[in-house]
């Protein structure tokens, strides 16, 4: 097998501390060094769980590799059945130096000895190893597979493609991934099918609460397609209770229903009313509402363009109120250059039903309201 690297040898050291056994660095090379490289890929695939045995030391944790039961590996490290190899491990103390002289003194009557020159070997042109191919699937079918199944079901939920990910380890025997049916009959084997299709279910309909019954953000958010979401939804029964949701947030969106709230969800919010099946219901209650609304705009605001008294009363910018006219089929005209409609900050100003004052005259002071002058006479 090839060189272990730091970053293995450092999380090894922390599994097994974590399983309550220290280890150093040459413990834990001499223990993997035997491996082959399957056994190796299910060492790194127990080190990304946390250890469900006490104590588990480097030579515990590669029995597990080669199929041996965690329990049973615990067992084998308390009765300590790994000790002769730690013990092999012991660095051994160097000789001790021989006494002579001090370096750079002569000693009288001897000369120095002349220095060994060591020539450089020639470096092997020998091929490279080839790669070393992925371990067989079957090898999850072994006890110690739902060990690592578990773990990826605690590291990722109940969602298939990051599973499949860590499944992208193993080859089928034909060489190809394992796919989705692999992890079905995996699960089966090892009897987690059941848990992990209520823990799946629950998980597909989080996501669709979370994305306020919209199908897209629901499946993203879970890293799969939206069709494959709802096959999903559809594999596990769940499909009503995703219609219930879907059919809440509907409702919630049929009680906008002002002309300006519509108005701004056809224009804005398009991919969600697609989603829920509202577009053409909300088109159709515009196409029937706002010619009226029109209608009344031409008659009350002459002198203004049409398109932008439009915009202000449905709350939208004129380039989208313009679009979201030509979508209905309503005429805005192509009015340019009128002043737009005054804010709905700004009061109108009072005009007085008198004729303007002549120059150099005071305006008539109106008398006292007949309501001040009753209350005078009393």
């Amino acid at each position: 097998m090839a060189e272990i690297d730091p970053e293995t040898l450092e999380r090894v050291r922390r599994w097994c501390a974590e399983a309550g056994r220290e280890a150093g660095a040459a413990e834990i090379r001499a223990a993997l060094a035997p491996l082959t490289w399957d056994e190796f890929l299910l060492v790194r695939a127990l080190l990304a769980d946390r250890p469900i045995a006490r104590p588990l030391g480097p030579q515990a944790l590669a029995d597990i590799a080669r199929g041996a039961l965690p329990e049973v590996a615990a067992e084998r490290e308390r009765e300590g059945r790994y000790e002769p190899e730690r013990g092999e491990l012991a660095p051994k103390e160097p000789p001790p130096e021989e006494a002579g002289p001090p370096r750079g003194r002569r000693r009288s009557g001897r000369t120095a000895a002349p220095p060994v020159v060591r020539r450089k070997r020639a470096h092997s042109s020998a091929a490279p190893h080839p790669e070393p191919s992925p371990p067989p699937l079957r090898r999850l079918l072994e006890p110690s597979g739902r060990t690592i199944l578990e773990g990826f079901v605690r590291r990722h939920g109940a969602r298939r493609p990051a599973i499949l990910r860590e499944l992208s380890a193993f080859r089928r025997e034909d060489g190809a991934p394992p796919a989705d049916g692999d992890l079905d009959a995996l699960l089966d084997h090892h009897g987690l099918s059941r848990a992990f299709a209520h823990r799946e279910r629950e998980e597909l309909l989080h996501a669709l609460r979370a994305a306020r019954g919209e199908r897209a953000p629901a499946a993203e958010s879970l890293g799969v397609e939206g069709g494959a979401y709802w096959a999903s939804l559809e594999r596990l029964g769940a499909v009503g209770e995703a219609e219930r949701i879907r059919d809440e947030r509907r409702a919630e969106l049929r009680a906008r229903a002002t002309l300006a709230e519509r108005c701004r969800l056809v224009a804005r919010d398009v991919a969600l009313l697609e989603d829920l099946g509202l577009l053409a219901e909300f088109e159709a209650d515009l196409a029937a509402r706002l010619p009226e609304h029109l209608r009344a705009l031409r008659a009350g605001q002459q002198g203004s363009a049409l398109d932008l008294a439009f915009a202000n009363t449905v709350g939208l910018p004129a380039a989208s109120a313009l679009a979201l006219a030509r979508r209905i089929g309503l005429d805005l005209g192509s009015a340019r250059g009128l002043r737009p409609l005054a804010g709905r900050g700004e009061k109108p100003r009072l005009r007085s039903r008198a004729g303007p004052a002549e120059p150099g005259t005071r305006p008539a002071r109106r008398g006292p309201s007949p309501r001040r002058r009753r209350g005078r006479q009393g």
